[in-house]
């Protein structure tokens, strides 16, 4: 860690990712003049979205396709505002605000979590998933796992996450040392790296998780839920003065829920589908947001 780093600057840095450790209506343009980005994207037919290589929230095939919820979701919406082509591009999670910021994609259309920090510099979409964070360990080595991140704590234990992803500030908030936290680019890399001894602990997002476990025979337990890392919401992304966008987006997403038809994506991905998912909003969870 830099020298002179406090930990409220750490906290901050990992949120952002400053720090490594066949559609059915075409909407009109909303701003004055045609120039929103709405607008745009229906002249260019197209739009690039920022995504996490973690299925099943979004990912990317070989044959440079896009898969996971979020992708599904805003392929639907996207061709039914009149832009039938969504590109995609992998990035760290960390890197996917920042990239949008800089404009190198339009959005972000992964599953990106719902945090305080994030809240104050962008503008989240209502909630694709809910799910909390889970623990993995290998039952060979670790006979009594932590079932708290307090306990993660006191444990002293090196726990891998996602680079740049909101369980990278969570730890640190909880009170786990920065030289303890370890940061993975992907899901199977933080298995490989508990495997391989780099880490003794992964705490991570369930959902992704079980998919990259799914078919192999590995001694691994898994603590879910954990009660001071509650569920959360998360959600494709948006600039702030994207108004036209965001509230044409919205409108479908709304409508995606109320239609019965999200809940035969989400389940084609995997998810469940808890009441939270149909009726919370982004407000909602910025507001009750706490790290």
């Amino acid at each position: 860690m830099t020298k002179g780093l406090s930990r409220r600057t750490l906290i901050r840095s990992l949120a952002v990712g400053g720090l490594v450790l066949p559609g059915h209506r075409v909407w009109a343009q909303a701003s004055s003049g045609g120039a929103g980005l709405l607008a745009q994207l229906q002249a260019a037919k197209s739009v690039k979205i920022g995504l996490a290589n973690q299925p099943p929230y979004s990912g990317m095939n070989p044959d440079g396709s896009i898969t996971g919820i979020a992708p599904d979701v805003v392929k639907i919406i996207m061709g039914r505002l009149g832009v039938p082509k969504v590109e995609g591009t992998i990035a760290a999670y960390g890197e996917l605000i920042p990239g949008m910021q800089a404009r190198r994609w339009d959005f972000v259309g992964a599953c990106l979590t719902i945090t305080k920090l994030r809240c104050e510099q962008v503008r989240f979409m209502d909630p694709i998933v809910i799910d909390g964070g889970s623990f993995l360990y290998m039952k060979d080595r670790m006979a009594i796992p932590p079932k708290t991140m307090t306990e993660l704590a006191q444990m002293n234990l090196t726990v891998g996450v996602l680079t740049g992803g909101a369980h990278s500030q969570l730890t640190i908030a909880k009170g786990v040392q920065p030289a303890n936290l370890k940061q993975f680019p992907n899901d199977p890399a933080l298995i490989e790296g508990m495997q391989a001894g780099r880490i003794q602990i992964v705490l991570g997002s369930l959902a992704g998780l079980k998919a990259v476990l799914k078919g192999r025979n590995l001694p691994i337990g898994i603590v879910y839920p954990i009660p001071d890392n509650p569920p959360k919401g998360s959600g494709p992304v948006f600039r702030h003065q994207d108004t036209d966008l965001y509230d044409a987006f919205r409108k479908e997403l709304v409508a995606m829920k109320k239609s019965g038809e999200f809940a035969k994506v989400s389940e084609r991905n995997t998810f469940e589908m808890p009441p939270e998912v149909m009726d919370g909003t982004a407000e909602k969870y910025c507001a009750e947001a706490v790290t």
